[in-house]
């Protein structure tokens, strides 16, 4: 029995790989409702690659290119809620960014950093938890600290390690099986932001409007130990403005995720490899890898 609730756990405490500045990634499968009072502590390496920049979804000039690695930390307990499962943890990264390319030339853009990022808070209910036929409904409330290292002497937000805001974010997802070893999720968040006031030399005011994003996937369950999943995402809104004059660039992007899973008596170990099929302005993402590691204790 104590198996089985750390396997439970296990899958809903690796599900979502936070970035309020983006969206908030559900890995296939992964909305199961945990057993109450467990522990688990998750590690995670991630590794991206970004390149042209687009602007109205045409290719500008040039041939940029970001490297970002990240290294994140999550420890989180479950427990209930009015007999309703729930869970909670909280999340810090440290990783660096590093502009190179055309962006090498620019001298207020070719800096990057390294240190500590921005430290998030999840509590999430299952409202709804079925555990005989693996139907799932969950909501998830996230909050995002501006506890990163940050300078206004950058030109772009990714030179920064952490965003010099706070921002919050709510999640729905819903999962159920389809047919046999196949089952579906889908689900969609709202992130709100808080200002940056200290953009820039000038020390701007940076505000963003609301960021919506969908999502979609399958996972299909080999045996118990191995899985594999895809998932695509769709992100609109999230306008930017400096000292109240828009800036026209709202955003509209399309990504795919591709997921592996195996589970062994040490830990769950999980590989996903994505990236941006179409992005309407910003940086394109040709790549991303991310490695974790699962463990209840």
């Amino acid at each position: 029995m104590k198996n089985i609730s750390q396997r439970c756990l296990i899958a809903f405490a690796s599900i979502t790989y936070v970035d309020l500045a983006c969206a908030i990634d559900l890995q296939p499968g992964e909305i199961r409702a945990p057993k109450a009072g467990l522990n688990i502590v998750q590690l995670s390496y991630q590794v991206s690659e970004r390149g042209n920049k687009y602007t109205y979804g045409d290719k500008q000039a040039g041939e940029p290119e970001i490297h970002a690695a990240q290294f994140q930390v999550r420890v989180g307990r479950s427990f209930e809620i009015a007999d309703s499962p729930a869970l909670f943890y909280v999340q810090t990264p440290m990783g660096y960014t590093h502009p190179d390319g055309a962006l090498s030339k620019i001298p207020s853009a070719r800096e990057g950093d390294s240190g500590v990022g921005d430290t998030s808070f999840l509590l999430a209910i299952w409202p709804y938890a079925n555990r005989e036929k693996k139907t799932y409904f969950a909501l998830g409330a996230y909050l995002t600290l501006p506890t990163g290292s940050y300078s206004n002497d950058r030109r772009f937000a990714f030179q920064n390690m952490g965003q010099n805001r706070y921002s919050s974010a709510l999640q729905t997802g819903y999962q159920a099986p389809i047919v046999g070893a196949l089952s579906w999720q889908g689900a969609i968040d709202a992130v709100w932001f808080g200002d940056n006031n200290d953009r820039g030399p000038t020390h701007a005011t940076y505000s963003q409007k609301v960021l919506y994003t969908g999502q979609t996937g399958l996972r299909y369950d080999f045996n118990s130990s191995y899985a594999v999943g895809a998932t695509y995402f769709y992100t609109t809104g999230g306008e930017t403005s400096l000292n109240g004059v828009n800036q026209d660039d709202v955003t509209r992007l399309r990504r795919y995720q591709l997921t592996g899973i195996a589970n062994y008596a040490f830990g769950r170990i999980t590989l996903q490899y994505g990236g941006d099929i179409k992005t309407e302005n910003g940086f394109i993402e040709d790549s991303r890898w991310i490695l974790r590691y699962t463990k209840p204790f």
